[in-house]
Order: C-alpha cells, then sequence, then structure tokens
C-alpha cells in the first residue's frame, strides 16, 4: 500500500514493531523467554513510546475537527493504554524474578500486531483521505529521534576468485530491494539484527546467522532496533562487467 510520504517514518515503525512482535510471540515457546521480553521491553520503552507520542501529539491533531475520525482515533488511543499496561505488566513480572509470563508475552505480541494492521489497513488510510498534502506538510516528526537509516560499507576486499563487503546500517537502513540476477551472494550477520524477505517470505537474522540469496531472488535486508553490521561474499565479477554507477546496490559493490 502506498503511503505518503509524511506518514512513511510512522509506517516504518509499524514495521519494526510488529518485526518485533512476532519475535516476542516466538520467544514464548523457546528456551530463553525471559531475556527476549526483556529485549522487547527495551524495544517498547525505547521506539514503541516515542511512535504512540508522535501519533498522539502530532498527527491525531489534525483530524480532530472531522466526525469521521472521532471513533477510529478513539480506538487508536485506547488500543496505546491497553499495550502500555500490557507492557507495565510484563515488566512487573519479570522484576518480581517469578519468571517469564508466557500467557502475557503472547497477549502482548496479539495485541500489538493487531493493532500495526488496524492502522495501517484502516486508520491511516482513512486519516490520508481527511487530510490533503497541505495539512500533512504539516506534520512534524521528532525524526532526531530516530536513528539514521543511513548506511555504509566499512571494508572491502578481493581475490581472483571472490568480493567481500563488510556494510553497517542503522536502525531502520538497508540497501533498497532489489534482484541479482548475476551472482549467489552470501550474507553473514556479525553485529545487531535485520529483517530479511527473500521474494516476499520475511525471517529474523540474529548476530551469527547467514543465509545464501540464489541469483534471480528478490531481497530485502532492513536493519533492526540495534542496526546491523554483516559482510557479503559473492563471486567476484569479470573485470570488463565491473561498474561504480549507482545502480549497483550497496552491498553488491
Amino acid at each position: 500500500m502506498r503511503r505518503h510520504a509524511a506518514l512513511v517514518p510512522l509506517s516504518h515503525d509499524h514495521h519494526h514493531a510488529l518485526v518485533e512482535a512476532r519475535r516476542l510471540r516466538r520467544a514464548a515457546d523457546g528456551p530463553q523467554p525471559a531475556a527476549a521480553a526483556a529485549e522487547f521491553l527495551r524495544f517498547y520503552g525505547a521506539e514503541i513510546v516515542r511512535h504512540f507520542r508522535e501519533e498522539e501529539e502530532s498527527l491525531f491533531p489534525l483530524v480532530s475537527g472531522f466526525d469521521e475520525a472521532r471513533d477510529p482515533v478513539a480506538r487508536a488511543l485506547l488500543e496505546h493504554q491497553r499495550l502500555h499496561k500490557l507492557a507495565g505488566d510484563l515488566g512487573a513480572t519479570l522484576r518480581s524474578g517469578d519468571g517469564a509470563p508466557l500467557a502475557l508475552m503472547r497477549e502482548l505480541s496479539e495485541v500489538q500486531e493487531a493493532h500495526v494492521r488496524y492502522e495501517e489497513r484502516e486508520l491511516f488510510p482513512l486519516l490520508e483521505r481527511l487530510l490533503g498534502d497541505s495539512d500533512l506538510a504539516e506534520l512534524r516528526l521528532g525524526e532526531h529521534d530516530r536513528g539514521s537509516a543511513a548506511g555504509k560499507p566499512v571494508w572491502g576486499a578481493e581475490s581472483e576468485d571472490l568480493n567481500a563487503t563488510l556494510l553497517e546500517w542503522s536502525p531502520g537502513g538497508g540497501p533498497p530491494e532489489h534482484v541479482n540476477e548475476e551472482r549467489d551472494v552470501l550474507v553473514a550477520i556479525l553485529e545487531g539484527s535485520a529483517v530479511v524477505v527473500l521474494d516476499g517470505e520475511e525471517r529474523w537474522l540474529d548476530s551469527g546467522d547467514a543465509f545464501i540469496v540464489g541469483k534471480g531472488r528478490r531481497r530485502r535486508i532492513t536493519a533492526g532496533p540495534g542496526g546491523v553490521r554483516y559482510l557479503s561474499v559473492h563471486r567476484r565479477r569479470p573485470p570488463l562487467q565491473i561498474s561504480r554507477n549507482s545502480s549497483i546496490p550497496a552491498d553488491e559493490a
């Protein structure tokens, strides 16, 4: 779904919130649920609380004069409060030393995911319809509070047979979605985490994970909340095919 440029930062937040909610749900069935719950709460406090504040203080007031928006916005605000309560309960249980509350972890993840889908599929389209470009242009989000999406190669080397590039991206950053038609590519996560989408299939990768992208597959890599550093390795291109123009994604240069 195409989103108005003014709302894109909030939609990016939604994407990361979905990823973290799914991680929390999976962690409830994993070997270290308490550690995963604590990590989710760190993300919640740093990112979700800021996201809610931006919606409540900057976005929702823009539609305060529209009767059509009253009930949908009220629903979003109530869901914000419910999520705050669930996150608070999770934190209190962890601090008590009684172990990880698995049912609460599952409930929090389900409510978070449902809230994101509601805003993306129903609320945001409504706000875009009610607000014109001039109103949305007035939306001022705290971009300085977000991690920069900038990224860069920090090391590179080549041999007669191989090209290797070490890249790092700040939270939310990553190379554009693209298809590599020429080479299989090995990607190894060295630090941080990332969401990897291969031909529409999404997976979460942490430090120490690796995967191979076969040639012809569409991929997108998005850094997790703590950023990511990964190594990209592929067979070296013949010299006559080497190009430095901007059409080559950063992780294949």
